[in-house]
């Protein structure tokens, strides 16, 4: 089980309301804590060693110290998180004592204004902080995740620039640039006014890797050299700088599922174990040993879907519903390869 981790998303709230994410209608109340703590211990007794947590934003949860360290003190051996970044700075160095091994730190701009227009809270300057607590008061690693957009395609070399400073400085490769294709992911794409967004924004990969390459030459690796692997992406190294980038293209690729091993709980107290199983069970309110015996369940599952479908897509109709529950009509992958076919269209006339 060791390749087996929890992905806990402890809320759906959040402090940022960015233009491409989650439509912000009425928000769950959430599982308790006492539960939160049940199933913990549940995946723990099946072996699973590692939780990932998640929102929403994390850090609004009041409380989440004191649930990584009930995670610690169980015997959890590794924890990382991901966050906006803007309430890190003050909890850098007690989340690493609370047992956190690294960082996944969202952020798709240097652009005040611009981090201003997609978050509509103006606090890069608070993000900043947050990496720079990070990297100064602690030892671990961090992942930035940047979604690439035509607004923000030309910071691209910046953020290379920032990772090479910061690798430089203490010697190491401690900074992991992740480029993510602006894809369909959240219930915010599904609105008319989304799919106007997305069309607007979406870039390819040619234009992601076009881009990179102006920093200089990458090679590709097999592996990501930081702990937390994710096995869709692909990893690569830029020739004389001390950065390593991933690059994940979803929509390029046709949204090949990978071989992860994630035991998803959401916000609202349901678990699954893949992306196109649209079927999800509800674990909150279940007695301990119920709990206990539906996670046994839900990692045999995850081989039965394999089996079932060797076919599968990293998708689903109803998109963000893993975090924010069903929030508005589900749509099929291919009318957005229709909106991207004629944004290219419109684009070459």
């Amino acid at each position: 089980m060791n390749n087996w981790h929890l992905r806990f998303a402890v809320t759906s709230a959040c402090n940022f309301k960015c233009k491409y994410c989650h439509s912000h209608g009425k928000l769950e109340k959430g599982i308790p804590d006492d539960e939160i703590k049940e199933i913990l211990k549940a995946a723990y007794e099946n072996n699973i060693q590692r939780v990932h947590w998640t929102g929403g934003e994390p850090l609004v949860k009041k409380n989440i110290l004191e649930l990584m360290h009930y995670a610690k003190d169980l015997g959890y051996q590794e924890q990382s998180i991901t966050t906006n970044g803007q309430l890190l700075g003050p909890l850098a160095r007690p989340l690493v004592d609370a047992g956190v091994s690294r960082f996944n730190i969202s952020l798709d701009t240097l652009d005040p204004d611009l981090f201003g227009e997609v978050t509509t809270v103006y606090c890069l300057d608070q993000v900043l902080q947050g990496l720079d607590a990070v990297m100064t008061q602690t030892d671990k690693t961090v992942k930035i995740n940047m979604v690439v957009m035509k607004d923000n395609l030309h910071e691209v070399g910046r953020f290379i620039k920032l990772a090479d400073g910061y690798n430089t400085r203490f010697g190491q490769e401690r900074i992991l640039i992740r480029f993510l294709q602006f894809f369909p992911c959240q219930p915010n794409q599904l609105s008319t006014e989304g799919q106007t967004y997305w069309k607007q924004e979406y870039v390819t990969e040619k234009e992601i890797l076009m881009e990179i390459a102006k920093e200089g030459a990458v090679e590709r690796t097999l592996n990501c050299p930081f702990a937390g692997d994710n096995p869709t992406m692909r990893y690569y190294k830029i020739m004389g700088k001390n950065v390593s980038f991933g690059l994940l293209a979803m929509f390029s690729w046709g949204y090949v599922c990978g071989d992860c091993h994630k035991l998803r709980i959401t916000p609202q107290g349901m678990t699954s174990v893949c992306l196109n199983d649209n079927e999800m069970f509800k674990i909150q309110g279940l007695p301990y040993e119920e709990k206990k015996a539906l996670i046994a369940k839900m990692i045999d599952r995850r081989n039965v879907l394999i089996a079932a479908h060797p076919e599968r897509k990293h998708y689903r109709k109803n998109l963000g519903e893993v975090r924010f529950g069903k929030t508005m009509q589900g749509m099929e992958l291919e009318e957005f390869y229709k909106i991207a076919a004629e944004q290219q269209l419109t684009a070459a006339s």
